[in-house]
């Protein structure tokens, strides 16, 4: 889709309260660009961090945000 939000990850990450541990999603050899460069949407972001080693704090916000955009693609 054309229209959809992209954000980088290290934005991703604090609207969802998410602590990525170790980031195997992410590019190692480019991390600094993958994480705080990069351009992506939820649904990339998601996957990256269904690779990786991560705490999530589920609150009220981001179950919003998530129920929503899950609602609008598949992950």
């Amino acid at each position: 889709m054309e229209n959809e939000v992209k954000k980088t990850s290290k934005e991703w990450s604090k609207d969802c309260d998410y602590t990525i541990l170790d980031p195997d999603g992410w590019d190692r050899n480019n991390f600094e660009f993958s994480w705080f460069k990069e351009m992506i949407t939820l649904q990339e972001f998601m996957q990256r961090v269904m690779r990786s080693t991560c705490v999530m704090e589920l609150n009220s916000e981001n179950k919003n945000l998530l129920d929503n955009e899950q609602n609008n693609c598949s992950i």
